[in-house]
């Protein structure tokens, strides 16, 4: 549905040349929800504004629904971005206009017919939670509410795109959850396909089936969000996994472990799906009479998939230990030794 093939954009500042963007190529199906997660200046902004043309990319070439953005003139444009609808960090609501006007505001530019109109903002209002609000004014919601009003006008010209521009990062918590199942909801009833950027992962694993990871101006990584918490290929990744899983052994512990004088293995189990509820490590035990210390261990919901992780200490004897690895394996169980005491 929408492809970008060697998206490139370049600014000017204060004569300096800056290349937000480098040679994107992303491929994002229709429906799904496609994340793309960068630190500040990792370029995912820009990315996200290149895909409606409210930025023009610097070179390459940015295709939705088989039509060539580039080769659209200025009437085209406005048509075509009025199926992609567009949420901000900050709302950009209209401060003198009720909650009813903001929603209306791009039907009336439309111009859709006033019956229409009305009939469309009460549909909207009542997704979003907010019938009760639609004489308020922005003034008088709260952070969340905005973002909810933001979400309604977005919907008003029943868009099949919805790009959000770090939707959450100004909310509380609780408030973000409520946003994010809210964007879930909306993907499911509508099959919209939303695109979004953010700098926190926790967005990404509750709502997102892709992801591409930005780092100055480049996609290092993209796939599965399964996938990338599976088996992180980059350092990139890897920092922003640490963020739901603290994978750093304190050095205390890996000191203790080194002049402990046994043979003894540190292991990382990586497990999804239905292994998190086999008895792995009671069969370990019985079959191979090793006895594995649980470090560390945590699990967490990956949209609709299970995740875990734990961090094992195995003293024993060395072939029994790597058998016993194997074993893990086969269990559908990612291996990784942190560290080997001889």
């Amino acid at each position: 549905m929408i492809e970008l093939r060697n998206v490139s954009k370049t600014f000017e500042q204060k004569g300096v040349r800056v290349e937000a963007v480098k040679q994107a190529n992303i491929q994002i199906h229709k429906g799904e929800i496609f994340g793309v997660i960068g630190y500040s200046g990792a370029g995912k902004s820009s990315l996200l504004r290149c895909i409606n043309y409210l930025e023009k990319p610097t070179s390459g070439s940015i295709q939705i629904n088989g039509v060539e953005m580039s080769q659209l003139n200025e009437n085209d444009l406005r048509m075509m971005r009025r199926k992609i609808g567009m949420i901000f960090q900050h709302f950009n609501l209209l401060s003198s206009g009720t909650v009813y006007q903001n929603v209306a505001a791009p039907l009336q530019l439309a111009k859709v017919p006033r019956k229409m109109i009305d009939a469309k903002v009460r549909e909207l209002l009542e997704l979003v939670g907010l019938e009760d609000k639609e004489k308020s004014y922005p003034r008088q919601l709260s952070g969340g509410q905005k973002q909810r009003v933001a979400i309604a006008r977005a919907l008003a010209n029943d868009p099949e795109i919805l790009l959000c521009d770090e939707a959450t990062s100004a909310l509380d918590p609780q408030t973000t959850e409520s946003i994010l199942d809210l964007l879930l909801d909306i993907n499911r009833k509508y099959e919209i396909t939303i695109v979004l950027i953010t700098h926190e992962m926790h967005v990404i694993k509750k709502i997102c089936d892709r992801v591409a990871v930005m780092d100055n101006g480049r996609i290092v990584e993209q796939g599965s969000v399964i996938d990338l918490f599976y088996s992180p290929q980059t350092n990139t990744s890897r920092k922003f996994i640490q963020g739901v899983f603290d994978m750093e052994i304190p050095e205390l512990l890996l000191s203790k472990l080194r002049n402990s004088g046994k043979t003894s293995l540190l292991l990382r189990a990586s497990f999804i799906g239905e292994s998190v509820t086999e008895p792995v490590l009671a069969d370990l035990t019985a079959k191979y009479g090793l006895r594995p210390s649980i470090i560390y261990g945590n699990i967490t919901q990956i949209k609709e998939s299970i995740f875990g992780m734990l961090v094992l200490h195995i003293t024993g004897d060395r072939v029994i230990i790597e058998n016993g690895i194997r074993f893990l394996k086969e269990q559908n169980l990612k291996i990784e030794v942190i560290q080997d005491v001889e």
